[in-house]
């Protein structure tokens, strides 16, 4: 699956559209209100009938509080006893405390994020159904036949219908979450400097034929380099951000994304380990979104062209019984070892001796030899500026 920022934003798929058409009736529902309805409110808002509910539980609380202190003082109930059901109640307290503060804050970012057109194609829609059940109502705080605090109610998927909703942790509340900006973004710097030097400039190297160049290598000797970078990446992220990029810009259905975001500790064919199959996929469909992209970059390494001039001239002189000048050439040449393998720097110097003299000992111009003008090229050490995804994130995003 090829990624494509502009497709995705240009189009969905037929369960996209469904969704889409299931928010609008949402957005609608929540925020298009005739002046008439404003003023003529028969009903409290859905988050007005949260709050009252969550008194109506909080009162029920308090209620068999009480009479568990009626009970202790007309000693019909032993002291451990009345510890025991009183700290239940109290437990009760808690639970209910978290449940309304979990519920508001996850509706109010639901309600933000539909309201700005910015909610992700990868939240799964039982998630995102209960959240709306929430908000019109349709799923409820009450208490069970053992005092515990829970949500009950109906959702209704947009494409299965309705189903069951029973919570009794409030960590459980689905939490919507923002599409996230094209990982074009994020990716693009890396690979435009995959292979050069903190100057922009590929790193000096000896070819196939034994000669230095300045070459920025294969996609494939960077394996280390982009894994350590996008599972960077996928980390900062987070699982969400994974899912948003599937949903949001490879159009990957819903019901596979929750398959792949359930199937954990996922090890791939290569051996890689991921934390789950959805950041797998993600992690694939990158490392061949940028090895499309990545261009290698080589150049003529100072040394090498001439090398090349010096024997060219050679060639030209001997054909021309021209004695040249005798040269001594002096070369170091430093090797280090690096990620990449071996790289090699060299450097010559030719010291001039004597001038090219022609057979009566006069100083000799070929015309037809053209010197050119090479730029001089200062080679960079080898360290790779590091590219933080954590910092590209934060630029992009």
């Amino acid at each position: 699956m090829e990624y494509n920022p502009n497709d995705a934003r240009r189009k969905t798929s037929p369960e996209q559209q469904i969704i889409r058409a299931n928010r609008s009736l949402e957005y609608d529902r929540k925020f298009k209100k005739s002046a008439e309805d404003r003023l003529n409110q028969e009903n409290p808002t859905p988050q007005g009938v949260f709050k009252v509910q969550s008194q109506a539980v909080a009162r029920e609380i308090v209620g068999k509080a009480n009479e568990l202190v009626n009970k202790k003082r007309k000693g019909e109930i032993s002291n451990a006893d009345f510890a025991a059901q009183m700290a239940a109640t109290e437990q009760m307290v808690s639970n209910l405390g978290n449940f309304t503060k979990t519920v508001e804050s996850n509706l109010a970012l639901y309600n933000d994020m539909l309201k700005n057109g910015t909610l992700s194609y990868g939240i799964d829609q039982h998630e995102e159904a209960v959240l709306q059940a929430i908000d019109k109502g349709d799923v409820k705080l009450a208490l069970d036949k053992d005092g515990r605090v829970r949500m009950e109610g109906v959702g209704r998927h947009p494409m299965e219908g309705n189903f069951d909703v029973n919570i009794y942790d409030f960590v459980n509340i689905p939490k919507p979450f923002r599409k996230m900006k094209p990982i074009n973004l994020l990716v693009d710097p890396f690979v435009k400097n995959l292979g050069l030097d903190e100057n922009g400039m590929p790193r000096a190297r000896t070819n196939e034929n034994g000669q230095l160049v300045y070459d920025s290598g294969d996609y494939a000797e960077h394996d280390k380099e982009v894994l350590d970078f996008t599972l960077n990446a996928l980390e900062n992220v987070g699982p969400e951000g994974v899912r948003s990029f599937l949903g949001d810009h490879l159009n990957m259905p819903n019901n596979e994304i929750k398959a792949l975001a359930e199937d954990v500790n996922f090890v791939d064919e290569e051996g890689l380990e991921f934390e789950d199959a959805a950041q797998a996929a993600a992690f694939k469909n990158l490392n061949g979104y940028m090895n499309g992209k990545y261009t290698r970059q080589v150049r003529p390494h100072p040394d090498t062209i001439a090398n090349s001039a010096a024997v060219s001239a050679a060639d030209i002189a001997s054909k021309k019984q021209v004695k040249l000048p005798a040269q001594e050439e002096v070369q170091q040449t430093e090797v280090m070892q690096t990620p990449q393998g071996v790289v090699a720097e060299t450097a010559t110097e030719d010291v001039m001796q004597t001038p090219a003299t022609d057979l009566e000992g006069k100083p000799i111009v070929d015309n037809e030899v053209v010197s050119e003008s090479i730029e001089e090229t200062v080679s960079s050490p080898v360290k790779m500026k590091e590219l933080s995804a954590a910092d590209l994130i934060k630029k992009y995003s």
